[in-house]
């Protein structure tokens, strides 16, 4: 029998040791990262453009199209690619050797502007450093695995601000359905709990400001808001193909020039530059935006809003297709909250936490299959009451349920290849 529950077993305790300690580890270098990230973007960009269609300036397609150069020499010289963290999580293991080049390539997509999350290169730089350690320290297979999780459970906990939704994700990562792994949800929970206790105390006992960027007024639950919820998750999944064609799409477009990564590049950020000038909330990972599209709804309109969540979709295949690395939830969150939006300007008997709740979920929850740890964080940025979060849920689920039969999640993996 496994010993992973033993408290007694010494091998437990060691095990336990490694993940809490390779969590703690993972926090510290995703802390870095996000810093490095931040303080870059604020040199960068120190006038970033406001909402308006057509009101940036020529300096973004300059500064994007110097970020392509320096991503393809990068790219040319290196083994850098788009590296599955999911795929790590449930196989207990990352090449570390593409990591560092990868790492390289994220961190300058991400000041460069694009349209890409920190979760991707977050994750790639947990999951590869608690690779990299049970490699040079010869751990068996389940401590390298506990430490994987370990690892990105802190390093996610951290960023997300939500050691709960850490432990969601790994509970819908692959697994045995028994009660043995409670052990490695153990550890998993004690190195969120560090990596969320770091994040919070760097920032001066503050959460993330990922935490309540939405903040729709509160409603009264009816019953027909749970029937909108899987309405919502049932009209989610559309919206992630549309994604999905784009990325593809573009992945077969691009694809002429991938053994050309430098010019592949340059005419990525040229393209993608003259996007973020026509539609400046296009540019960035959409925090910020999500933000403006959802305070702003009726100023801007449903026709802009929506055009705005489709761009976004091409700013985001875009950016993959063209060999720039980082993750696709944040985007989506924009992209969820942006439609939501829409929704509450086009029908106003819709409560806008509903659709936006819903939306910002759903759609993401179609692409990456973890819908409750979505749920969760979803549930946060639009900072929902108990009460309003059963139709959030609801949408979650649907989503993921219609997108897996679908096997949209194959789809997925196919467009990524294609991308890269």
């Amino acid at each position: 029998m496994s010993d992973e529950l033993n408290l007694r077993s010494k091998v437990y305790w060691r095990r336990l040791g490694w993940g809490v300690s390779l969590g703690l580890f993972a926090a510290i270098g995703a802390l870095v990262f996000n810093t490095i990230v931040d303080r870059s973007i604020d040199l960068v960009w120190p006038n970033p453009p406001g909402w308006e269609p057509f009101s940036g300036s020529w300096n973004i397609v300059i500064i994007m199209a110097v970020t392509g150069l320096i991503v393809g020499l990068i790219h040319k010289y290196s083994s850098a690619k788009q590296l599955d963290v999911f795929e790590a999580v449930n196989n207990g293991y990352l090449d570390p050797a593409p990591v560092p080049a990868s790492l390289a390539v994220s961190l300058v997509s991400l000041i460069g502007g694009f349209s890409l999350g920190p979760e991707v290169p977050i994750g790639m730089l947990a999951t590869g450093l608690a690779s990299w350690v049970s490699k040079w320290r010869k751990l068996d297979v389940e401590t390298t695995r506990t430490n994987v999780i370990g690892a990105v459970s802190s390093a996610y906990a951290g960023l997300f601000s939500s050691p709960f939704a850490l432990l969601m994700m790994i509970l819908e990562s692959s697994h045995m359905q028994t009660v043995l792994y409670y052990g490695t949800l153990l550890i998993s929970g004690l190195a969120a709990a560090i990596g969320f206790s770091l994040f919070f105390w760097v920032g001066g006992d503050t959460f993330s400001s990922l935490l309540g960027i939405v903040q729709p007024p509160s409603y009264d639950l009816n019953v027909w808001h749970i029937g909108a919820g899987i309405v919502f998750g049932i009209i989610a999944v559309p919206l992630a193909i549309i994604f999905l064609l784009i990325t593809r799409l573009l992945g077969r477009l691009v694809a002429p020039l991938n053994s050309r990564p430098v010019i592949r590049g340059v005419v990525g950020g040229i393209l993608l530059g003259l996007l973020g000038k026509a539609l400046p909330l296009t540019l960035f990972l959409g925090t910020a935006g999500l933000s403006t599209t959802t305070s702003q709804a009726a100023e801007i309109g449903a026709t802009l809003l929506i055009v705005y969540a489709l761009a976004k979709m091409l700013a985001l295949g875009g950016a993959l297709s063209f060999g720039f690395i980082g993750g696709p939830i944040f985007p989506m969150l924009f992209i969820g909250g942006t439609l939501g939006a829409a929704v509450n300007v086009l029908f106003p008997q819709i409560p806008p936490a509903l659709a936006i709740g819903c939306l910002i979920v759903a759609i993401p929850a179609a692409v990456v299959p973890i819908p409750l740890a979505l749920a969760v964080i979803g549930i946060l940025i639009v900072g929902l009451s108990p009460t309003n979060t059963v139709p959030v849920i609801m949408a979650a689920l649907v989503s993921f349920a219609v997108a897996h039969g679908l096997g949209l999640y194959a789809a997925k993996g196919k467009a990524q290849t294609d991308a890269i």
